[in-house]
């Protein structure tokens, strides 16, 4: 049995669909080959094979990351990745994601982004939670918003104003939002087709508001659908909160009162918010407002540590010396001087001692300021070798807002 990684060709690419859909335990339709032929650039393709067969596969899409600062950095999407249930267990998984890997810094992309529902490997490879999702249930029947209104209005979408509407806003938020991704036209298509697959379990059409300060312009929208009760006792059991995306603060909290003043309404659940989230300071009883669960959402790799460190911006000015490790690219491995001045940064080796020791998926956790170095240090993920060196370094990297995605895939 010869087991080897290496990119598909273009013949191969339905062949590499149906693995990928059976991996995850779905048949391979018509919509689905005609979705990731859309989707999928096959030059970022690599497939597992025992033999001549495929059995695994994974790809990745080159979009753009807002990063602490706020600035730009390209980085790779990963897309579905799956091993055909007949060959787990014998480390395909991991060399696909070690070439991938490869690939990615060898086309000059710093940093690499998914989500998982696996994560055991994907620590292995360097790779770490850096933004997090904040479930919510609020009763909508006592909440009340204890903050003065702000100038303008909500006002409803017909559906087919959505695709004019939401992007602009959605990209005027993503610029100044680290963690955000950009989407692609091709994202919106399909999240605007709206297709069961894509709704996450959750019922009914989705309804959109937007917010229009008092010169008119557009600073917010929220998308929502209505979760249905018992008929005759509760029609509508619960507002449930797809997406929440604000500019500007005021846009937020009147979106938010948007939500609170739908009374039809039991309860509102949200299943993505940031971890900084401020509606629990909004509303004049916090007992109302329930924290169901925060979870890890998008997972970072630093593919190049030295340009994903130099393209952020940080707070203040410091000098921190750190020795990295990276069990799969040996160009992070070693000992890096971050210099920063004014909140620019240059970082590059050094033969000076090390003042911190950390493996690479450890940097990805703080990169985008969603953890704080000294939290990873008291987990014993971080390794103070200079006193003074986690407090400078926690300086340096502190940044606001939270990181946050709310882009699914």
């Amino acid at each position: 049995m010869e087991l080897h990684v290496r990119p598909i060709r273009r013949d191969e690419f339905e062949e590499y669909v149906a693995v990928l859909e059976a991996g995850v335990g779905r048949r391979m339709t018509d919509e689905a080959l005609e979705d990731a032929t859309a989707d999928y650039d096959v030059e970022r393709l690599f497939a597992a094979f025992d033999g001549e067969r495929m059995v695994g596969g994974t790809g990745s899409e080159a979009l753009e990351l807002t990063v602490p600062g706020p600035a730009l950095l390209p980085a790779a999407r990963i897309t579905l990745a799956a091993v055909l249930p007949t060959h787990r267990r014998r480390g395909i998984s991991t060399e696909l994601n070690v070439q991938q890997l490869h690939d990615l810094r060898a086309r000059g992309e710093p940093l690499a982004v998914f989500t998982t529902t696996g994560p055991g490997l994907y620590r292995r490879v360097g790779y770490s939670p850096a933004t997090f999702a904040q479930e919510v249930e609020l009763d909508l029947v006592h909440a009340r918003l204890a903050v003065p209104a702000s100038d303008g209005s909500g006002r409803l979408l017909a559906e087919d104003e959505l695709s004019e509407t939401l992007p602009p806003i959605f990209e005027r938020h993503r610029l100044a939002q680290p963690g955000q991704i950009s989407r692609t036209p091709l994202f919106w298509r399909f999240w605007l087709d709206d297709r069961e697959r894509y709704r996450k379990g959750e019922p009914g059409d989705r309804m959109a508001v937007v917010f229009e300060d008092g010169g008119g312009d557009a600073q917010g929208y929220l998308t929502y659908r209505l979760r249905p009760g018992p008929p005759r006792d509760q029609p509508v059991d619960a507002l449930v909160v797809e997406d929440l995306v604000a500019v500007t603060e005021p846009s937020r909290r009147e979106l938010w009162r948007y939500c609170l003043a739908f009374h039809q309404a039991r309860s509102l659940l949200a299943h993505n918010l940031p971890a900084d989230e401020p509606l629990l300071f909004m509303l004049d009883d916090p007992r109302h407002l329930r924290a169901t669960r925060l979870r890890e959402f998008v997972w970072l790799r630093l593919v190049d540590v030295p340009a994903a460190l130099e393209a952020r911006r940080y707070t203040g000015s410091g000098s921190v010396a750190l020795e990295v490790t990276d069990p799969v690219c040996s160009e992070n491995a070693g000992r890096f001087r971050l210099e920063v001045e004014d909140g620019v940064a240059e970082c590059g080796r050094t033969d000076g001692p090390a003042e911190l020791a950390l493996d690479v998926a450890d940097l990805a956790a703080v990169y985008l300021g969603g953890s704080s170095v000294s939290r990873l240090a008291r987990a014993g993920r971080i390794e103070e070798l200079a006193s003074g060196a986690i407090r400078r370094l926690d300086a340096l990297f502190a940044s606001w807002p939270a990181p946050w995605t709310v882009s699914d895939w």
